[in-house]
């Protein structure tokens, strides 16, 4: 049996109109990364994820709006660097000890769920 694709999903496809998430499909858990965040990221990076919790006034710099493209565009391998290691001169510091493998795919599976939905 012989496969074949549609050119039309192609084009959408090269087009943009298909969105095309950076994580891998089916890994992680968006809920229980969810609940990782609430625990152990909201009171720097705010509910919604945009780095504007009542104790980002206090942080320089800010901490990273978490929704924001630049965010967002980075690879699984670099969000999840950072959460294990920190980020020098800021207040990020590394959890690599508080989540396993299973835990920062949760969590970087939550995070890709912050995404703003873009207007097409």
């Amino acid at each position: 049996m012989r496969a074949s694709v549609n050119p039309g999903f192609l084009i959408w496809l090269l087009l943009g109109v298909v969105s095309i998430s950076l994580a891998d499909p089916g890994k992680g858990n968006p809920a229980a990364g969810q609940k990782l965040y609430r625990e152990s990221c909201q009171n720097c990076h705010g509910a919604a994820g945009k780095g504007d919790s009542d104790m980002a006034a206090y942080l320089t710099p800010a901490p990273a709006n978490l929704t924001a493209k630049a965010t967002q565009e980075k690879t699984d391998a670099q969000l999840r660097k950072v959460i294990q290691e920190g980020r020098a001169g800021t207040a990020m510091t590394g959890y690599a000890v508080a989540f396993d493998e299973g835990k920062l795919d949760d969590l970087i599976a939550y995070i890709r769920s912050l995404k703003p939905i873009e207007p097409r």
